[in-house]
């Protein structure tokens, strides 16, 4: 399949192949493929050294104690079954909610062939092949981002909050390289030298804290690679040790820095887009940096990072004295599927490395739109322009700039991308990935019982042992299995991905189109700007409300409708909500309030956690706006909504 051109290669017929369908269409197939991987589990542990003999015999299984464990195990088997059937149809093209879909077949199959083994990817030696895999899914998935291979590195995490992580935690570990750098080339005698930001280079020893804390992620790591070869080994590790955040923590950090420098300095700051997910604060608490260090760079009307204003906050930090850790843009935002504009955000950050000296590092949070980068890919492993992926999906979208936001991914510092959404995968699957691989060697940390021998770290086999460089320790092989096996069916360019992304993004569109031109009367709906890839958000109204309050409160009640444990029994359709509130989306939801009739921005600022709630319907399906015989269900989804309006309507009305 991978052998075929886009022109040859009936990419719609494929698509009905790639999921158990919304009817379980797929069924035979999936159950075969099921039945195969695990028949071919049962030869290997019936072929492995078949002299030990057996230790469940035949007439073990005639027991009273086996039949009874056995009659137990059925019985609540058919319980479980029981109960997961009042689980969600993520399956069904009526489920609009969250970011879930069906999962391929092939990475269904994929984890349950690996899951039957049960390898852990912490090191090589409990998971010899799927961590194999796993570094294959990294470096494919950097290749589709444009990382440069052999240079990037990456792997499988649980999910984006954990690969966003390991991002901030390796940003805080440049951020204070060059300083830890600056202690230990002192303790050793050492005369290095170290890039500026705007350019040249100067003594390491005679810098201050700020030259030395706005040093570029390149200049910092070059540093490091001159210190390891500038002294022996265990030397440098007892400097850095002593000179380090990461082996003092921060409170004897902070008195060394007061005592050395006079502590001139602001806490660092890290600069993130508004629309940034929920979990990078949770992150700035646990890694100790503090959640009110987060500032939040206001959003244009189109929920993007508004490049100006990134160039304002650092303006303002350089004014300030604060050194910048590092800035967050976002790749698919949570609530609207925005694309910040990371190729102007790249340039802002020239600029202020030239004009102000400032050096951060910059990460793109591309947890949920990060796939979308398979639809910029030819099967040859060319560029598409964006003329050429519209006349593909006979759409007009995308436009050019937002190829570039996306083509510009490969100069990110790090990238996070969550296989487990846009990739169609089970749970648990994110993914980290680094533009610089040495990076990965600021947080690693080698226990003895799972260190390789030294000859084993010659070649690839310091790669087999992930474990020193990542947070987590034990963690599935099937989903490496799962991943890996899903890009080899579905690949990561305008055959397989590219196609399947693209697919939601025309439902997506046409979604958008027909809630702009539905008559919902005597309702009115606000449709927010159209996605950047394949979320559709909305306000419902009503002439009798005449307050946010009131409208809050429709909007609520039609999600209570159609949600579920909401209003009814199983609503007809699925959705989602979120509330956008001040001042994080102050400059996007002017536009929104004056459709509204509530354009008073003070009011809206004064309104605090009221905010404006927000209608949310997530298109992961790549079957919605298909003809017939598929169902309609953008038409039936309409109408479902008409419907919660107006049951939601005598809630609402004070």
């Amino acid at each position: 399949m991978t052998s075929e051109s886009p022109s040859h290669f009936d990419r719609d017929g494929a698509l009905r192949s790639w999921f158990l369908g919304p009817r379980a269409e797929n069924a035979e197939l999936f159950e075969r493929l099921v039945t195969e991987a695990l028949r071919d589990h049962v030869f290997w542990r019936r072929n492995h050294h078949p002299e030990d003999g057996f230790t469940i015999r035949e007439h073990d299984k005639r027991t009273a104690g086996y039949e009874e464990a056995v009659a137990t195990l059925t019985q609540e088997l058919l319980g479980l079954l029981s109960r997961l059937k009042r689980d969600i149809p993520f399956f069904s093209g009526r489920y609009k909610g969250h970011m879930v879909y069906q999962q391929t077949i092939a990475s269904q199959i994929g984890y349950f062939a690996a899951m039957l083994y049960n390898p852990n990817n912490v090191a090589s030696e409990a998971s010899p092949v799927t961590t194999r895999l796993e570094l294959e899914v990294a470096a494919q998935l950097a290749r589709m981002i444009g990382y440069e291979p052999g240079r990037a590195w990456g792997h499988l995490t649980s999910g984006g909050t954990v690969a966003n992580f390991e991002a901030l935690w390796i940003a805080r570990n440049i951020h204070y390289l060059a300083l830890a750098a600056h202690g230990a080339a002192d303790a050793l005698g050492l005369d290095l030298e170290v890039e500026r930001p705007e350019g040249g280079s100067a003594p390491l020893a005679g810098l201050g804290l700020w030259e030395l804390l706005n040093a570029t992620n390149g200049a910092a790591l070059d540093l490091w690679d001159t210190l390891w070869r500038s002294a022996p080994a265990a030397d440098v590790r007892r400097a850095l040790d002593d000179h380090s955040l990461s082996a003092l923590g921060y409170q004897d950090y902070g008195l060394r820095l007061a005592r050395h420098f006079g502590d001139p300095l602001s806490p660092a700051v890290v600069l993130v887009s508004s629309t940034v997910h929920y979990s990078w604060a949770k992150i700035a608490r646990a890694l100790g940096i503090g959640a009110n260090q987060l500032r939040y760079v206001p959003v244009d009307r189109h929920f993007r990072m508004d490049p100006d204003a990134l160039w304002d906050a650092l303006v303002e930090m350089h004014a300030r004295r604060t050194p910048v850790l590092g800035c967050v843009s976002v790749c698919g935002t949570t609530e609207e599927s925005a694309v910040d504009r990371l190729d102007q955000l790249l340039e802002v950050r020239r600029r202020a490395e030239q004009e102000l000296g400032m050096g951060f590092h910059l990460h793109s949070d591309a947890c949920y739109g990060g796939y979308a980068a398979a639809l910029s890919w030819r099967a040859d492993g060319t560029r598409r322009p964006a003329s050429e992926i519209q006349a593909d999906l006979d759409l007009d979208w995308p436009d050019d700039a937002w190829c570039a936001a996306i083509a510009a991914l490969g100069s990110a510092d790090s990238v996070s991308i969550d296989p487990h959404k846009l990739g169609y995968v089970p749970y648990p699957a994110g993914a980290f990935l680094l533009e610089d691989r040495r990076a990965r060697d600021l947080v690693a940390v080698d226990p003895p019982y799972l260190v390789p021998p030294r000859t084993a770290l010659e070649g690839d086999g310091e790669e087999r042992f992930i474990g020193r460089f990542i947070l987590e320790g034990s963690k599935p092989g099937a989903a490496a299995a799962a991943v890996w096996l899903s890009h080899k069916v579905l690949p990561l360019d305008e055959r397989g991905y590219g196609w399947l992304v693209g697919r939601t993004m025309r439902g997506a569109r046409q979604l958008h189109a027909a809630l702009s031109e539905a008559n919902m009367a005597p309702f009115r709906m606000v449709v927010l700007p159209a996605p950047d890839i394949n979320l559709v958000c909305c306000v419902m109204h009503h002439p009798m409300l005449t307050s946010l309050e009131s409208i809050n409160r429709l909007n609520e009640g039609i999600y209570a409708e159609l949600s579920p444990g909401g209003n009814g029994d199983e609503p007809d359709y699925y959705i989602s909500r979120t509330r956008f509130q001040s001042p994080m989306y102050d400059g996007a939801v002017a536009p929104l309030l004056a459709e509204l009739g509530h354009a008073d921005m003070n009011a809206w600022r004064a309104n605090g956690a009221e905010g404006l709630v927000v209608l949310r319907f997530t298109v992961m399906d790549p079957f919605l706006g298909a003809p017939p015989p598929a169902p309609d269900h953008i038409s039936g989804f309409i109408a479902a909504l008409h419907r919660a309006a107006e049951a939601a309507l005598q809630q609402a009305v004070p």
